[in-house]
């Protein structure tokens, strides 16, 4: 059927074909194969009923649903908030002022020593980026076409992708029953000898349960192990230990939803000090300390600048308080939800309870739907769960096709059902049990809704007293 506005026309389910007359040169056409089509199908298709009309049944029966709009006054209620207090914008000012704002300057030095304080290692490298950030550690772990990586299904697409770019092959594991991460027993089962890596994201800032097993295996047969804590800063393992101080690496993203922000950036620091000299090269094109302008690999521009780290780095030592305060929302959230049991069921609870984000989990796709859509009404934003890697069309357009065939249960269901909720620093009590009303009513006609406790625009309002000291 052709496309509306478009000289393409779609042939079969998959090829494109151009028409009869045509000059390619004149009419503007890209001379020669399209070799990667996910780069051009959005300016080729006009809608995202066009961009999903060649993809598997597969992919297309399990797609999320569009998002719900708010009403005309927007959310009452976002999903997460910055976060950040007066000194931090007094520390841009000071960089500003005095010329320090590069990658160079002397904040992303504070930064790291921020860093290493509070995890209690030996190297840290400001990036421009979490995703920046895998990718360096990726390339450290110095990994091949014929490699490896053991991944998580349910986490966000950077991971995959960043294996891909450094030429690995990401291997897909499914969430542990009852759980948003792998065990132990789903890395064994997808394990080959070409494995040669395993990352542990520990999803919405939920602890892996068994990350001290997984440490375990890693160092018995010879793998890395990269921590990927950009939803789990600060977050503590069962044993009480930071996550982020089991793997080799550790990555962490500093973009504004997180619990600390410098609007985009993160990091990456190691436990052994003899990763310094090489990450910090990684960072930055590839520099050699004796050579400026000598490169020995190729290697990307990966440094945060020294604004987004003079921003960030008096929020580091607050992080601990930031977390216990997550917590305190976790609490707040299972306390009111109690009572829907059986038809809501509340993220996993690990021993030291404050995930990033409350997550819920429904019975089935339409009530997710539809759930979301009531809270939508009711000015509160939330979120579905991340689509599973595996699913993702970007294997159709790339060089997994098939992939999409494995079957990761639990993952699916997670995708299918799940959302999370506000949960931020801002929010107190009454929020909380605002929006938790508005979901009992969704679920039991005789529960009214109380007028909410909030108006619109109120964190601008709250972030504005922080603002003034």
């Amino acid at each position: 059927s052709s496309i509306q506005g478009s000289n393409f026309r779609l042939v079969g389910d998959s090829s494109w074909s151009l028409p009869q007359s045509c000059n390619m040169a004149a009419d503007g056409y890209t001379m020669g194969k399209i070799w990667n089509p996910s780069l051009y199908i959005g300016s080729i298709l006009e809608s995202h009923e066009h961009r999903v009309a060649i993809l598997p049944k597969r992919i297309k029966d399990s797609m999320p649903s569009p998002e719900p709009k708010p009403g005309d006054k927007g959310w009452l209620y976002r999903v997460l908030e910055p976060y950040y207090s007066r000194e931090c914008v007094e520390n841009v000012m000071q960089a500003m002022l005095e010329g320090q704002i590069s990658s160079g300057a002397a904040w992303p030095r504070k930064m790291v020593q921020e860093i290493c304080n509070l995890y209690k290692v030996p190297v840290a490298l400001p990036t421009s980026s979490g995703a920046s950030a895998l990718h360096v550690a990726l390339l450290a772990c110095n990994l091949g076409p014929q490699d490896m990586v053991l991944v998580p299904a349910l986490t966000m697409v950077a991971v995959a992708n960043m294996v891909k770019m450094v030429g690995a092959k990401p291997i897909y594991c499914d969430c542990a029953p009852g759980s948003v991460n792998p065990s132990l027993a789903e890395l064994r089962e997808k394990a080959t000898p070409r494995t040669k890596a395993v990352i542990v994201c520990h999803t919405y800032g939920v602890a892996c349960r068994d990350i001290v097993a997984i440490r375990d295996l890693c160092k018995e047969k010879g793998w890395w192990l990269v921590e990927d804590i950009c939803e789990a800063m600060g977050t503590r393992a069962d044993n009480g230990e930071l996550v982020g101080t089991f793997g080799d690496f550790a990555v962490t993203s500093l973009y504004a939803n997180k619990p600390i922000t410098a609007g985009d950036g993160g990091w990456v620091h190691a436990r052994d000090q003899k990763h310094h000299d090489r990450l910090k090269s990684l960072v930055n094109h590839g520099f050699d300390p004796a050579y400026h302008f000598l490169h020995f690999e190729v290697a990307p521009n990966a440094k945060m600048n020294g604004l987004g780290a003079a921003f960030v780095c008096s929020q580091v030592k607050t992080l601990p308080e930031v977390m216990e305060y997550r917590g305190q929302v976790a609490s707040w959230y299972r306390q009111e939800l109690a009572g829907i049991s059986g038809t809501l069921r509340c993220i996993e609870q690990r021993q030291i309870d404050a995930p990033w984000v409350f997550g819920v989990e429904t019975n089935d796709r339409r009530s997710r739907d539809e759930l979301r859509d009531h809270l939508a009404v009711h000015g509160v934003e939330t979120r579905n769960y991340f689509y599973p890697l595996h699913l993702e069309p970007a294997n159709f357009y790339g060089d997994e096709v098939g992939v999409y065939d494995i079957v990761l249960p639990n993952a699916e269901r997670l995708a299918q059902t799940g959302f999370y909720l506000p949960t931020h620093s801002f929010l107190q009590p009454d929020d909380v049990l605002y929006i938790c009303t508005v979901i009992r009513a969704f679920y039991k006609s005789d529960v009214t809704i109380m007028a909410p406790p909030r108006v619109h625009h109120w964190v601008d309002v709250e972030r504005s007293k922080l603002l003034k000291g």
